[in-house]
């Protein structure tokens, strides 16, 4: 008789339920690690930096878990030698940052309105490390260092769309909310900040692997882009991979520029240099401390209260630190080396012989 192998189930893969963090403690995360040598006047450690970001936003998780949030915030390991790996952030990213704070700058020596765009959720059950069923709000607004864009605001209830409350401020919405309360109050000349979350959308496709030829000669025949017609497929695909960033055009940014502003988009994982990310943090806690009947009509109420009290002196106070952030990254550009984190590959909760240097 055959005899039948039975394998041992695999275990199940490991969450690490605290290697999310969110916007703001994100933020809290990038400056840390980028004014740690300055503000402690000492090499930081793996173990270190989880002591500070303890003492500063609660984090409680492990080093690994430490070591998998910094991986997930743009931070990349490479070998240095046998032992040791280096922490270092990833290049696109330092370059997009950089190239932000350049056209920022250049928008803010021409003296032009920066107004920054965001939005955020709040449930009706929420409070202090308390979060059950109920229904989602959904906030969207904008604003400057003279305070929130005048009837910018929109606050309403979110439809679940399988189980996705972010599904409601989709693109069609935003365009919506662009066209109708944002883009008409605006100061002439504006510049409005947005983040990456819908804003990518392509006014048209750039051909992609799957194109045929002609479509691909089409394409790059636009936009001026010299070629040979006797190319193969793979070669006329090489070219648009190699060009494809220069000539995306997107829908919110013809949209916004066509009514004479300008568009900035936030690098990848600051949202620290978007003071209305600030702004929610006040909101949120407000509500949590004062969501005692946890419905939808009195967070509706706590929700527009509170946003009637952040008025233009919170909000230039907000910008004005979100700026001397702006300067303490510029000043890292011009740093003869940039900070490296050394992680032993035996790196532990028990062992952590991490240091940095300049």
């Amino acid at each position: 008789m055959s005899q039948k192998i039975f394998k041992s189930p695999l275990k199940p893969k490991r969450v690490r339920r605290k290697s999310k963090l969110d916007d703001f403690n994100m933020g809290v995360l990038r400056r840390t690690i980028a004014s740690f040598h300055i503000e402690f006047n000492e090499l930081p450690t793996l173990r270190k930096l989880k002591q500070v970001l303890g003492d500063r936003i609660g984090f409680d998780g492990c080093i690994e878990t430490l070591r998998t949030i910094l991986k997930l915030s743009g931070y990349e390991w490479s070998k240095i030698d046998d032992n040791r790996k280096a922490l270092t952030e990833k290049h696109d990213i330092q370059m997009l940052r950089f190239q932000y704070l350049r056209r920022l700058k250049k928008y803010r020596d021409e003296g032009r309105y920066i107004v920054f765009t965001g939005e955020s959720f709040v449930h009706t059950t929420h409070m202090q490390k308390k979060l059950s069923k109920g229904m989602w709000i959904i906030i969207v607004h904008a604003g400057g260092c003279e305070g929130f864009i005048p009837n910018a605001k929109l606050v309403c209830k979110a439809n679940s769309i399988n189980g996705d409350y972010h599904d409601n401020m989709n693109l069609d919405n935003y365009k919506k909310w662009l066209t109708t309360q944002l883009l008409p109050n605006l100061p002439e000349k504006s510049v409005i900040v947005v983040d990456n979350a819908y804003h990518n959308a392509l006014l048209e496709k750039t051909p992609n692997c799957n194109s045929n030829k002609d479509t691909m000669k089409i394409w790059l025949a636009e936009n001026n882009i010299p070629f040979d017609e006797n190319m193969k497929k793979i070669e006329l695909y090489n070219l648009i991979l190699k060009n494809k960033d220069r000539f995306n055009r997107f829908v919110i940014d013809e949209l916004i520029q066509c009514k004479g502003f300008e568009i900035l988009r936030l690098p990848p994982y600051h949202p620290e240099l978007n003071p209305i990310e600030k702004i929610w943090g006040m909101l949120k806690n407000y509500v949590a401390n004062k969501n005692v009947a946890q419905n939808l009509t009195s967070i509706m109420a706590l929700i527009n209260e509170r946003l009637e009290t952040i008025d233009r002196t919170i909000w230039a106070n907000t910008c004005q630190n979100v700026e001397e952030t702006e300067k303490q990254y510029l000043q890292y550009f011009d740093l003869d080396n940039e900070f490296i984190i050394y992680v032993d590959d035996s790196d532990s909760d028990e062992s952590d012989s991490v240091e940095m240097s300049e």
